[in-house]
């Protein structure tokens, strides 16, 4: 019998860290986005259905999200330079955003992705069991209106992937590809922090 070969071309990666000694920055954290909460109790309506979204952070004002990055900086250059191969030039990356997501009770965050800029990111504060899975999709569309029943599931035949969120764990991917977050049951909040990440010509 002929050998198949198999060429998987235009593969979608995502990247998964764990911070060493999360659980201090992440009080730290914590207690930043609380208070922020208590200034603004409304927030911002973007993919989120019930929740706090807040505004953009003000990260130059805040010591702890100074602190934040630098702790990333790294997983950022190994991502841009090792695993891509894009040029880094620390002076044409940008930070295009961060903000944070508070899901309560039987809240979620519907299907979307973040246009105009590379890279996205999702670093988990606190989240409890059965607070929400963060759910990928298959960014060739016709594959996600049109396909057979799958048998087996296999990096082929997946049209979602899901990810069980874990505190101090930071998930890196590429802007355009579509996500959602389940709704959280586990009776107490789910904090993430998301940010964007550009490169200027």
């Amino acid at each position: 019998m002929t050998k198949i070969a198999t060429h998987k071309v235009f593969s979608v990666p995502i990247f998964e860290f764990k911070l060493n000694d999360h659980i201090e920055i992440n009080k730290e954290l914590e207690k930043y986005i609380y208070d922020l909460m208590k200034k603004d109790e409304q927030g911002i309506k973007v993919s989120n259905q019930g929740g706090w979204h807040s505004p953009y952070f003000k990260i130059n004002e805040s010591k702890i999200l100074i602190k934040f990055l630098e702790i990333i900086r790294s997983y950022l250059f190994d991502i841009i330079s090792k695993e891509y191969g894009w040029k880094y030039d620390l002076n044409k990356i940008k930070i295009d955003g961060m903000w944070s997501v508070v899901n309560k009770q039987n809240s979620f965050n519907i299907k979307h992705n973040h246009p105009n800029c590379f890279l996205s990111a999702a670093y988990y504060v606190k989240v409890k069991k059965n607070c929400g899975k963060i759910k990928f999709f298959d960014p060739k569309e016709q594959k996600n209106i049109r396909y057979p029943a799958i048998e087996k599931f296999t990096e082929l035949s997946a049209e979602v992937i899901n990810f069980h969120p874990e505190e101090g764990v930071l998930l890196i991917f590429p802007s355009y590809l579509y996500h959602a977050v389940d709704e959280n049951l586990s009776g107490e909040d789910r904090i993430v922090i998301s940010f964007n990440v550009d490169i200027e010509k």
